[in-house]
């Protein structure tokens, strides 16, 4: 009996390091990732992986982190083309592993959808997605539904869509910008407005509704004072991940003064938007075309 409890203090001595170090390097993968060193994330996960490819954690881990790098513009397009697939991959792995990992399916459905076949695109498989998340996830599937149809510019079926959403997921406002967005894109601007205005109405921090309340007002010529309003409040916000940037909104605003003739305003505002993103030709471009104008 000595001999086995021997044995079993001895193995634990020499196993436990072991474990302390493979969970100090996982902490130190995802320490790399939060400061957007994943490069050096990816050497660690590897590793993990090679050693464990059944471990949902480091799929997942690993799968982000390629996915990370592939939406980094200084590694190119080609990079970020080995990168995505690389993401595609793991993520794949991931769902074989885990099938209920929702977020998971949603990244596969949508990079299957939108690219074209060249880029690695591929509907059929895209679908298959879709139906397994509408299993899992009814409400997500329909909002991904609608999605696809307008991107599509499916906008009839995508309208219809929209209205059976609401009928069963009410409280979703949500669903309202997308419609907002559905009636811009058909030029059916008074819709547009009356329905980004509703998701206002119920939630004055809709920061989206309110850029694409002064957006209509660009494409429409019409409510600028409203849009000129909508996009001020939008700027004293700081943007979310999926809003549009603080540049765009001085582009927009300064748009909408030299629609209202108060060119010197939209030439301030398209000089703000210059000095916070230089890169954007648009931004050049119409602070050249309004200085021949003034």
């Amino acid at each position: 009996m000595k001999t086995k409890i021997s044995i079993i203090v001895l193995v634990l001595t020499f196993m436990f390091p072991l474990f302390l170090f493979s969970q100090n390097s996982l902490e130190k993968a995802k320490e790399l990732m939060e400061n957007n060193e994943n490069e050096q994330a990816v050497q660690i996960l590897e590793e993990f992986v090679e050693e464990d490819e059944n471990n949902v954690e480091y799929c997942k881990l690993l799968a982000t982190a390629y996915l990370k790098l592939s939406q980094n513009p200084e590694n190119g397009m080609m990079k970020a083309m080995k990168y995505f697939k690389k993401c595609k991959k793991y993520f794949l792995r991931t769902i074989e592993l885990d099938p209920d990992y929702i977020e998971a399916r949603v990244f596969l459905a949508e990079s299957y959808y939108y690219p074209p076949k060249i880029a690695g695109g591929n509907k059929k498989k895209a679908l298959k997605q879709l139906e397994e998340i509408k299993i899992r996830d009814p409400q997500k599937g329909m909002k991904i539904s609608i999605e696809f149809l307008m991107f599509d510019e499916d906008y009839e079926q995508a309208i219809q869509k929209c209205n059976e959403y609401i009928n069963q997921y009410p409280e979703d406002l949500k669903i309202y910008h997308y419609l907002g967005m559905i009636f811009q894109q058909k030029e059916d601007f008074q819709k547009a407005f009356e329905t980004f205005e509703t998701v206002i109405a119920a939630d004055s921090t809709a920061l989206n509704s309110l850029y694409q309340i002064g957006r209509t007002a660009i494409f429409s010529g019409e409510n600028l004072e409203r849009g000129k309003e909508c996009m001020k409040l939008y700027l004293q916000n700081d943007p979310e991940e999926d809003s549009p940037s603080l540049d765009a909104a001085h582009w927009r605003l300064g748009m909408i003064y030299e629609k209202q003739g108060k060119l010197d305003l939209a030439k301030a505002e398209y000089e703000k938007a210059i000095s916070l993103n230089q890169d954007d030709k648009k931004y050049k471009k119409a602070l050249k075309k309004l200085r021949k104008k003034l």
